[in-house]
């Protein structure tokens, strides 16, 4: 009897390709956006498909909801025929109401009913049919079919193929992406919930933000977002204008940037968002805050960011590093430091067991940014050929500091570097969350005439696409080696790369500097004194993310004449972060004497 009601409650609605939402209705669906996904399925077979979703009469938003029109997607509809829209209580019933859609269109073919459909308690199937009537590249796989995998989000029959000659459902390939405009007394115009908060660093009284991810769930398009914060204990308030408005589609969901002030407090800090109205009117949703912490400081550090860059001399891509490196270093002159670090195959500069647990890639060349997500040295995300890596620099360098570092590095009789390093927080706390690493890294290493292991593998002969100036060298070189080659920042000591246990425990106060010595041995790969530098990494213990960096050359103590590879004595002159110059630079510059003294000089 349910069936022949159905099927009489059916036979009058009529297909529309253009409808207008109506008021106080919203699309639901296992698909949460308004565009067609790119995903597609199918069998290859010109032929009929049967295929659905079953609707949950007792789920929320399912329960009491009326479906006033249906949305079916497709990518192309040249060799599509036949399609049918249908419902039913039971799969696989002789008499299926069903209502023909004609002239198709490629994207959303939406069909309005004339009779509203009630979701019975104990569930409805809603479905299509159509046929493929000749292969091509999109009518091999015309079902559109989105990530969601929930269960009932995708049933299907194909008579003509044995695997589903019978209704079969799968959350394997994920769910239709066919949508159903849905009305019902519980919806509200505005119903918006907060997902997550979060943030980056901020200093006290300043102007900032806070990033939330929101989601729709009422009836009416979100363009606007009144919003309450409180932050260590302070509450403020303001309000948000969307960049794209917040689709009516049940779940649809995105990100905001919502201003903030930051509090007066210091330290580790509660933060708590709630959602109080959306375009003005006041939010329905249960679901209308979210917290996280995040740090307030008093000042903001200088923040130094280091590219720990994994390569080798067997890697034949791996050229593009030293590209990479050399241009960071001429774009962010004060603000970037390198660690080249050579591992595997034979590598002679070989330190991958001590850096096991930082690596964590098998693709080379590679680089984390103050250990951050693996990218390319010079390519960054994009593998077109072009220098990127500049994105990757600014991502993590933009990220505040929690504290300023500084480093101080000096050889001792035994060839042992006593290494100091000193940290001023901009925020109190009782528990230092942070610790030290200390890598030593040297320039213009070589190897011995005619050893192998030491040539460079190049593979950019065969690649001119790589067509930028810094790329020219390694592009326009003869054969597949290069065996002139002088390798800089590599490191060639270090201490625990994960972090010196007890190096900043403690409390830490602002104005009170964290000190901490160390000792690294001048290993036996080492070959000028005069190249190297101690690079100190401010590792955050809760994440493993560096926070901060700082690099010196290793000074000779007064008194003992520092010499040349070639045997001659020279000044030398750094800048003020410990960068090695050809000639001094307008400004402040660090001169070191042939006798070993160091100064300060003003060019």
């Amino acid at each position: 009897m349910k069936q022949h009601l159905l099927f009489v409650l059916l036979a009058i609605l009529v297909p529309q390709t253009v409808f207008a939402q109506g008021e106080g209705s919203l699309w639901w669906g296992f698909h949460h956006g308004t565009y067609i996904p790119d995903t597609q399925l199918g069998v290859s077979k010109a032929t009929t498909y049967e295929t659905a979703i079953h609707l949950d009469g007792v789920a929320s938003p399912l329960q009491g909801s009326v479906i006033q029109s249906v949305r079916l997607p497709f990518i192309d509809v040249t060799h599509i025929t036949d399609v049918t829209l249908w419902f039913t209580t039971e799969l696989g019933q002789q008499d299926v109401a069903a209502i023909p859609v004609t002239d198709l269109v490629a994207g959303w073919n939406v069909v309005r009913l004339t009779e509203p459909v009630a979701i019975p308690e104990g569930g409805l199937y809603v479905g299509y049919t159509f046929t493929v009537t000749e292969l091509d590249g999109q009518s091999e796989r015309p079902l559109v079919m989105c990530e969601d995998n929930s269960e009932g989000g995708f049933w299907l029959r194909v008579a003509e193929v044995r695997a589903y000659a019978k209704w079969t459902t799968t959350k394997r390939y994920g769910s239709l992406a066919m949508q159903l405009e849905l009305t019902n007394p519980s919806f509200s115009a505005a119903s918006v919930a907060v997902e997550t908060i979060s943030s980056d660093n901020m200093v006290m009284q300043t102007e900032d933000h806070l990033k939330a991810v929101v989601t729709n769930y009422g009836t009416a398009m979100v363009n606007s977002l009144d919003y309450t914060y409180i932050i260590g204990g302070e509450t403020r308030t303001g309000t948000c204008l969307l960049p794209e408005p917040l689709a009516t589609v049940y779940g649809a969901k995105t990100s905001v940037t919502l201003p903030v002030t930051a509090p007066s407090a210091t330290g580790r800090l509660e933060a708590v968002v709630r959602v109080d109205a959306a375009n003005g009117i006041s939010n329905q949703q249960a679901q209308s805050q979210a917290t996280t912490s995040l740090l307030c400081l008093q000042f903001k550090p200088h923040h130094r960011t280091v590219m720990e860059e994994y390569t080798g001399t067997w890697c034949s891509m791996c050229p593009r590093g030293f590209a990479g490196i050399a241009r960071l270093k001429q774009m962010f002159p004060d603000d970037f430091i390198a660690a080249s670090v050579h591992v595997l195959n034979g590598d002679p500069m070989d330190v991958y067991y001590d850096y096991y647990y930082v690596i964590g890639t098998t693709q080379f060349p590679s680089c984390r940014f103050d250990r951050h997500e693996v990218t390319d040295p010079y390519d960054g995300d994009y593998p077109d050929g072009y220098f990127h890596a500049d994105q990757n620099f600014l991502a993590a360098n933009r990220i505040l500091s929690p504290a300023n570092l500084h480093v101080e590095a000096e050889w001792n009789a035994d060839d042992v570097c006593n290494i100091t390093s000193t940290a001023d927080f901009a925020f109190d706390a009782e528990n230092c969350d942070y610790t030290m690493v200390y890598l030593m890294t040297e320039d213009g290493l070589r190897g011995p005439e005619g050893d192998h292991s030491w040539h460079q593998k190049n593979s950019f002969p065969q690649l001119p696409y790589y067509v930028e100036d810094d790329m020219q060298q390694y592009v326009n070189a003869t054969g597949s080696m290069i065996d002139d080659i002088a390798y800089n920042d590599v490191v060639i000591a270090m201490s625990d790369v994960r972090g010196i246990e007890g190096s900043l425990d403690g409390s830490q106060q602002v104005g009170i500097s964290k000190t901490h010595s160390f000792q690294l041995s001048r290993p036996a790969i080492s070959q000028n004194k005069e190249n190297i530098h101690v690079i100190a990494l401010l590792i955050d213990k809760r994440t493993g993310l560096v926070a901060n960096a700082a690099v010196t050359p290793v000074t000779t103590p007064a008194g003992v004449e520092a010499v040349r590879a070639d045997g001659n004595t020279a000044d030398r002159y750094y800048s003020l972060d410990g960068r090695i110059l050809t000639v001094p630079q307008s400004g402040i510059n660090i001169v070191r004497r042939a006798d070993g003294t160091i100064r300060k000089i003003l060019k």
